[in-house]
């Protein structure tokens, strides 16, 4: 009678299959490190470019100077403040949506009313969350001060259908600025 080994077992085919597949994922992956590296800068610069697009377009000054040391920047949600010359401020927060964080710049005057709103990065769900980028949902926030919200939390804001979430994430987002401008002002820092 034989005794049959049982348990793990290697041959050379198989070996061979993972050999060339290590192979094959290390080209893979050196691959997408070139690539990269090649696409890292000019991300980078649309990134800055949209960022200037979207603080000229909330509230338009010559330039926009980063404001630090103040406790607006303490706000949850504030990622950055810049002074917008001696028109306010451009507050960048960052509220999470339905499909994760949304990148907005508020502008705020220098009496605490909002004069725009954009979003520059989100991944919300097409047709619905991702009409929070349409100026017919965003144009709702300018002329507010104080705090915002929806009608049906008692606000004059309409949500968009289907997006509750994202439209509660906005809303968030423009308060939090609100919050910033109205400390800054409390605090008579200059715009």
């Amino acid at each position: 009678m034989t005794e049959e080994k049982k348990g793990f077992r290697l041959d050379w085919a198989t070996l061979k299959l993972a050999v060339i597949l290590f192979a094959f994922a290390a080209v893979v992956a050196i691959a997408l490190g070139f690539v990269n590296k090649i696409t890292s800068d000019r991300i980078a610069a649309f990134n800055e470019e949209k960022t200037a697009a979207a603080m000229k377009a909330v509230l338009t000054a010559d330039s926009y100077t980063p404001v630090s040391g103040s406790a607006a920047e303490k706000i949850e949600l504030v990622k950055e403040v810049y002074a917008a010359d001696d028109s306010g401020w451009v507050i960048m927060v960052n509220p999470s949506g339905f499909g994760g964080e949304l990148n907005m710049a508020v502008g705020v005057d220098k009496t605490g009313t909002v004069t725009g709103v954009s979003i520059i990065k989100m991944s919300e769900t097409s047709g619905l969350g991702a009409n929070a980028n349409r100026e017919s949902f965003r144009s709702q926030y300018v002329g507010k001060s104080g705090s915002v919200a929806l009608k049906k939390q008692g606000g004059e804001i309409d949500a968009l259908t289907g997006a509750t979430v994202t439209s509660t994430a906005v809303t968030k987002g423009v308060n939090a600025a609100l919050a910033a401008a109205n400390e800054l002002i409390r605090e008579g820092a200059g715009a």
